[in-house]
């Protein structure tokens, strides 16, 4: 295979020179400068700049001058030149230095990404398997404001003593609810779609609110641990369970709630955690 690649220049400026003498015709301030860039090519593809050269021409008796043939007043001339109107490298000289640079830095960065971010993908992977994640995800989407006392007995008492007590401007007949019990844990979530009503800082009051009205409930006293969630429109905004809270009030982590499933189990483990839980609500009565 034959490869072409060598050295190439190309005229980049042209420039008039003041203050010199021609010293073939003694004309004044008659030159003008042509500046070259030179680069490497590979089949004809500019790789690399490297140097400029000057190549000087008299007007009046069109004599050139090579840049080893500049006087000291031409040389002189010339620097001045540059430091006012430099003769600048277009960028397509180098485009083939960016090519290639492009062709191992991206594969590079792509390597970087993986092993910098490798860790987490692997993490993100775990909490997918983590069958807890599944059962909050369903549970979520059984949220509804359509209750039956007996079905959701306790997210049903739960809305009355919540429509009793709150006094935002929030329409409580939007809200939506779910419960359910595991041994002695019991989750509640809800779902306020214009908790936007309310400021950030006060929203955790919903938290108080839930809270007050379990206590209510007299047939709860075999539930040691509480498990609140609060959703909004896009995303979890209030969570608190017996060990941890987040009630910044605008974004929460909802994989707090996790803990109320259980201890950690794998997707193969599925089957036989299901029949674990409790799908029904014991009826109460408020005091």
């Amino acid at each position: 295979m034959i490869f072409f690649f060598g050295t190439r220049a190309s005229k980049i400026k042209e420039r008039k020179i003041r203050r010199t003498t021609c010293s073939y015709c003694n004309s004044q301030d008659s030159f003008i400068i042509a500046t070259f860039s030179k680069y490497f090519h590979f089949f004809w593809i500019p790789i690399l700049p490297f140097s400029k050269t000057h190549i000087a021409e008299c007007t009046h008796c069109k004599k050139t001058y090579a840049q080893n043939e500049f006087t000291h007043e031409m040389h002189a001339a010339i620097q001045k030149e540059n430091e006012t109107n430099p003769a600048k490298r277009p960028i397509w000289q180098g485009i083939g230095c960016i090519i290639l640079i492009l062709l191992f830095f991206i594969p590079f960065l792509i390597s970087l990404f993986g092993a910098f971010f490798g860790n987490t993908s692997n993490d993100n992977n775990t909490t997918i398997k983590d069958v807890r994640y599944e059962y909050l995800k369903e549970d979520i989407n059984s949220l509804s404001a359509d209750l039956h006392p007996i079905q959701d007995s306790i997210s049903f008492a739960l809305k009355t003593c919540v429509d009793y007590d709150i006094e935002s401007g929030i329409d409580t007949d939007q809200i939506k609810y779910f419960s359910k019990i595991n041994e002695d844990k019991l989750l509640v979530l809800l779902e306020i779609r214009d908790m936007k009503k309310i400021k950030a800082t006060e929203r955790k009051v919903m938290i108080d609110v839930v809270e007050d009205c379990l206590t209510a409930m007299s047939n709860l006293e075999h539930i040691n641990d509480y498990y609140i969630g609060v959703e909004g429109k896009w995303n979890t905004i209030l969570v608190k369970t017996p060990t941890d809270e987040d009630l910044g009030g605008k974004f929460a982590d909802k994989n707090k709630l996790l803990p109320f499933y259980g201890a950690k189990e794998l997707e193969t483990d599925l089957k036989s955690s299901n029949e674990t839980f409790e799908t029904t609500s014991d009826s109460i009565n408020l005091d």
